[in-house]
C-alpha cells in the first residue's frame, strides 16, 4: 500500500449543505479562529484502505478483550493505578454482565509503507460521533448529487450499526443520557459537544423504538432505597448512558454505590481499562511487534523517537513528541506518561499551508462502523483539530 493511502482533494460544498452545516454550527470559529468543519477539501479513499483499517481495529479490538479478560481473572489492576475496590468490582461485574462498549474511536496513522498504526483509543466518549455519522453522510449526500458523482461513496454505517446494536445492548425502552461539560442555570446540559452526541444517540435509540431523556451528569442523583441512580426528576433508572469519563467518576463519592448499584451503567465500567492508554502499553508488553501496534511503554526507553502522552490524557493533551521537553502534568488527573514510538501523521498541502491529517475508525458494539478524518495545523490532533469529509472510491 502507497504512502499515504490516501488523497487530499480541493472540492465545493453545495450551498445547501453549507447552510446546513452554518446552521449545526459546524462553521462557527474554533479555539484557533478556524470553523470546525472543512468546506474546501475532502479525503479520498478507496476499498482496499478501508479493508486494512477495519482489520487492524477488528485485531486490535479482540486484544483489548483479551487483555480486560486476563486483567479480571487477576484481580490485579495496578498496571493501570486503579487502588479503590468499588471501580474494581465495578469493572469485573460490568465485564462478567458483558456490558456493551457501546462506541469508540480509533485514532491511526501510517508506516512508510501504508500500515496502519494506532496512536490513540478514545473507548469510553462519543466525542465527533455526530459529525462522523449523519452531519458527514448529509454532506456526501448533497455533494454527490451536485457533483452526479453515482460511483463514489461513502464507508459511513454509523446510524445503522448503532441502530441495529441498540437490541443486543439491552437498552431498556425508558432510560436517561448524561452528558459532562457545561450546564445551563437550571443544571440542563449547555450547547456543548456533549450534548450534540447525546442529541444524536438519543436519535438513535428513538428509532429503535425506545423513550430516552437528557440530563447534565450533576442532575444524576442516588436513592439509597432504591440502591439505584436517578434522574432529573427523582425516578430510579434501570440505565444510565453516560458521556462522561470512568476515570472522572472513579475519583468521586460516588464510585462507592457500583457494587450495589441496580442501574446498568453504558458504556460498561470494563471500558475504562479499553480507554486508558495504559492499555497500548501493556498489548505491546504481552506481543511485542503485534500488528498496527507502535512499540509503547510506561518508562521512557533509552533509545529511540518516543512520545510523551499522559496515559488518561484526552485527545492531545499534553502530548509532546520527540526532542521536545514534557511540561508539567497534573498527574492527579491525567496519569502519569507513558511513551509510544513517534509514527508521523501524514501531511498535506491546504489553503492555509500544511496539514497533518488522522485517520480514525469508529466503532460500534466492538465492531468497525465508519471513517472519518480530523486535521490539525500542528503534529499533534488536539480540541481545535477540523473535520474533514471524505469520499469513498474504487
Amino acid at each position: 500500500m502507497t504512502y499515504p493511502p490516501f488523497q487530499r482533494v480541493p472540492i465545493r460544498t453545495p450551498a445547501e449543505a453549507e447552510a446546513r452545516l452554518r446552521d449545526l454550527g459546524m462553521l462557527a470559529a474554533g479555539p484557533d479562529g478556524a470553523p470546525w468543519w472543512v468546506t474546501d477539501a475532502a479525503y479520498v479513499i478507496d476499498a482496499a484502505l478501508v479493508d486494512t483499517v477495519f482489520a487492524a481495529a477488528k485485531g486490535i479490538q479482540q486484544r483489548c478483550y483479551a487483555a480486560v479478560e486476563a486483567i479480571v481473572a487477576s484481580g490485579d489492576y495496578s498496571y493501570f493505578g486503579i487502588r479503590n475496590p468499588a471501580m474494581q468490582t465495578a469493572i469485573a461485574k460490568s465485564w462478567a454482565a458483558k456490558d456493551s462498549p457501546l462506541h469508540g474511536r480509533m485514532d491511526f496513522s501510517f508506516g512508510p509503507d501504508g500500515t496502519p498504526f494506532l496512536l490513540d483509543y478514545e473507548a469510553d466518549s462519543p466525542f465527533g460521533l455526530a459529525e462522523a455519522a449523519y452531519v458527514q453522510w448529509e454532506w456526501f449526500e448533497a455533494w454527490q448529487a451536485a457533483n452526479n458523482a453515482s460511483a463514489d461513496s461513502q464507508e459511513n454505517l454509523i446510524f445503522e450499526t448503532y441502530t441495529a446494536h441498540i437490541p443486543r445492548a439491552g437498552l431498556p425502552t425508558r432510560f436517561a443520557i448524561a452528558v459532562g461539560g457545561d450546564t445551563l442555570p437550571d443544571g440542563r446540559p449547555g450547547d456543548t459537544g456533549e450534548r450534540f452526541d447525546a442529541e444524536f444517540i438519543a436519535e438513535m435509540t428513538r428509532a429503535a423504538g425506545l423513550r430516552p431523556s437528557i440530563c447534565s451528569i450533576g442532575q444524576v442523583g442516588w436513592d439509597l432505597d432504591a440502591l439505584a441512580f436517578v434522574d432529573e426528576s427523582d425516578e430510579p433508572l434501570q440505565l444510565l448512558v453516560k458521556i462522561y469519563p470512568w476515570d472522572w467518576m472513579e475519583d468521586e463519592p460516588n464510585v462507592d454505590v457500583l457494587p450495589e448499584c441496580r442501574t446498568r451503567v453504558l458504556p460498561g465500567a470494563w471500558t475504562r481499562l479499553m480507554a486508558d492508554k495504559t492499555m497500548m502499553a501493556l498489548l505491546w508488553h504481552q506481543a511485542p511487534g503485534a500488528p498496527n501496534l507502535l512499540p509503547t511503554f510506561l518508562d521512557r526507553p533509552a533509545q529511540g523517537a518516543m512520545v510523551a502522552k499522559p496515559r488518561r490524557g484526552w485527545d492531545g493533551e499534553h502530548v509532546t513528541l520527540p526532542g521536545q521537553t514534557p511540561g508539567a502534568v497534573p498527574e492527579d488527573e491525567m496519569g502519569p506518561l507513558l511513551f509510544q514510538a513517534h509514527c508521523p501523521l501524514p501531511v498535506f498541502r491546504s489553503s492555509a499551508g500544511e496539514v497533518h491529517a488522522n485517520l480514525s475508525v469508529w466503532m460500534v458494539g466492538g465492531e468497525p462502523a465508519g471513517i472519518a478524518f480530523r486535521e490539525s495545523r500542528g503534529p499533534v490532533t488536539g480540541p481545535a483539530a477540523r473535520f474533514v469529509p471524505h469520499i469513498l472510491r474504487g
